[in-house]
């Protein structure tokens, strides 16, 4: 195998489950894959719902399951060494697994849903990511995406405003019953069948993937 030179851990995490830390895992791992990247993903949390969305779709990114925190501090770093990305999905809560993953990581990136619960919950897991950045210096870099949300509703003029100067990402992921169907399609947005929700979908995951990869790769 030839030697790497990129070799980058992007985690999604967050203490509130139903947020999108799979779905978000899911399509960007298979944007990497179809941009021709070499990506793995570890699947930490203890539903395994990653590994059987890529089960399901029959696909070919590598997945491995990971949920004791001293597997994830020792075995990131050798299966970081196989591939140019490893996405972890990281297990709802904030627990001792997920701060290794953090001191593992180097972009965060956390999915938050316009809910007043959701948005404390958030503020959570940035302190967990702030105690992580300043033993390792700065890393890993972090950025909240909003997700799931309704637009033009006061819940969600409230969230931009309270995430305006907490690292938020440009792209917003609204709720779509396309996102919803792809876990029981056994797809991504990008391979459902065709219908409109699904083509904006697609539009808004395409920005998505690219803001992510411009975090991660400035």
């Amino acid at each position: 195998m030839s030697e790497r030179t990129v070799m980058t851990v992007v985690s999604f995490i967050n203490q509130k489950g139903g947020c999108g830390l799979a779905a978000t895992t899911c399509h960007f791992a298979y944007w990497l894959h179809q941009k021709g990247k070499e990506v793995a993903v570890i699947d930490s949390d203890a539903q395994q719902s990653v590994s059987r969305w890529l089960t399901g779709m029959e696909s070919v990114i590598q997945c491995f399951v990971m949920h004791d925190p001293d597997q994830l501090m020792e075995d990131i770093p050798k299966v970081t060494a196989s591939f140019d990305y490893i996405l972890v999905d990281g297990s709802a809560g904030i627990t001792e697994a997920t701060r290794c993953i953090l001191l593992r990581s180097d972009v965060v990136i956390v999915p938050v849903q316009p809910t007043g619960l959701d948005l404390s919950s958030a503020n959570d897991a940035i302190r967990l990511v702030k105690q992580a950045q300043s033993v390792r210096g700065g890393l890993p870099k972090f950025h909240i995406l909003l997700n799931r949300v309704v637009r033009g509703t006061r819940l969600y003029s409230e969230a931009v405003q309270f995430l305006q100067d907490k690292h938020m990402l440009k792209t917003v992921i609204p709720q779509r019953q396309a996102i919803a169907d792809c876990f029981g399609q056994k797809s991504v947005v990008w391979t459902l069948p065709g219908n409109e929700s699904a083509k904006e979908a697609a539009k808004e995951f395409e920005a998505l993937c690219q803001e992510i990869m411009e975090v991660v790769t400035p």
